[in-house]
Order: C-alpha cells, then sequence, then structure tokens
C-alpha cells in the first residue's frame, strides 16, 4: 500500500473506529472501572467467557499476543456476538493504540484456542492483518507494551519469551500471528522499557 493511501486510510478507521455504535458506547460507560487504567471497557457478550468458579486459584503465567486480521470496531463488535464463541481480554488500536478491554482478567476469555492456556493467560489482539506490516505501527507496539508490562507486573509475569507468546506458539494452535512482521524484538525491549 502506497504511503499517501495508508495515511488517508488511517485517517478514515481511526476517524470511523472512535465514533463507537451507541450500544457499545453505552456498555462502555456502565462498567466503570478496568484492569488497565486508561482502557475503554468495551465487554464481550457474557456467552464468549467464562467466569471462573474459584478466581482466587487461577493463576496468569503467560501473555498471548494476537493480530485479529480484521480492525479495531469490528473486532470488538465479535467478542459482543454471542454466537463468535471467542473472545480477548483487550484489543490494540493500530492506528492510535487506544486500548479496549472486553473480559475482565478474573475471568477467562476464548482466545487461544486451547483450554489449558486460555485459564493460564490473558489474551490481547491488535488491529490488523498478519500480512499488512502497515498496521504495526509506532503507537500499537508503543502502548500494547505499555498494556503487556502492567500486565506482566501485577501478575508476575517474567518479561521474555517463554511468557509473552504469540498466538502461534499455543500448543495445538492452527493459527499463524502475530506473523513474520510482527518485531519480536523491539516489542519485548519496549516492554522491558515500560515504566
Amino acid at each position: 500500500m502506497h504511503r499517501r493511501r495508508f495515511i488517508r486510510y488511517a485517517a478514515t478507521t481511526i476517524g470511523a473506529a472512535a465514533v463507537l455504535p451507541s450500544s457499545v458506547r453505552a456498555a462502555a460507560a456502565a462498567k466503570g472501572r478496568t484492569d488497565y487504567g486508561t482502557a475503554l471497557w468495551i465487554p464481550a457478550a457474557p456467552a464468549n467467557y467464562t467466569v471462573p468458579t474459584r478466581p482466587s486459584e487461577r493463576r496468569i503465567d503467560r501473555v498471548v499476543i494476537h493480530v485479529a486480521q480484521q480492525l479495531f470496531t469490528p473486532t470488538a463488535g465479535i467478542f459482543r456476538t454471542p454466537s463468535q464463541q471467542v473472545s480477548a481480554h483487550y484489543v490494540v488500536r493500530s492506528g492510535d493504540g487506544h486500548v479496549a478491554q472486553c473480559v475482565r482478567e478474573k475471568d477467562i476469555a476464548w482466545h487461544a484456542g486451547n483450554w489449558s492456556w486460555n485459564t493460564r493467560s490473558i489474551g490481547i489482539e491488535h488491529e490488523g492483518w498478519v500480512d499488512r506490516p502497515e498496521f504495526f505501527t509506532d503507537v500499537m507496539y508503543r502502548r500494547s507494551a505499555g498494556l503487556t508490562a502492567d500486565i506482566c507486573d501485577r501478575h508476575g509475569i517474567p518479561k521474555d519469551r517463554k511468557h509473552i507468546v504469540g498466538h502461534h506458539e499455543v500448543p495445538g494452535s492452527d493459527h499463524t500471528d502475530p506473523g513474520v512482521h510482527w518485531d519480536w524484538e523491539r516489542y519485548l525491549r519496549l516492554v522491558r522499557d515500560s515504566a
């Protein structure tokens, strides 16, 4: 994609995504605080995640990085549709790094495609496509890394590649995200450098 067309596309996407549907805005306002301070609450449908029966026994030891293969607002919309049977804890927007929380960290999002990993990880979706690196913007990397660092600090997760993994690394996964264009070295450096 040519730079001028991408800039025009990004401006359109940011403008469109900033104006969320009224149903999303109402739900976002209704729930209050999020686990990550600057995130907007855009809840997934209760049919798309699990509330654990023993939340105090749930130990989070991984962060799973995803690329949605979709834009920000439709991704949140998929999580809000009960028949989709999928969710992630967070979605990060490409153009401005905006973070939405869709599932509370105490709850089990259905993101990894492996129940054991779902129960022990936090899933972060990123707006974009694995074969379109123009979506992996500097602001998206920085905001996502800040989110991941915060999750790691709160849950005592080491900030390394053993504990911050791609969806493709989940046992049994048939996914390729975040893909070959995801800059792991840069991302982990940003996670470690986040205050």
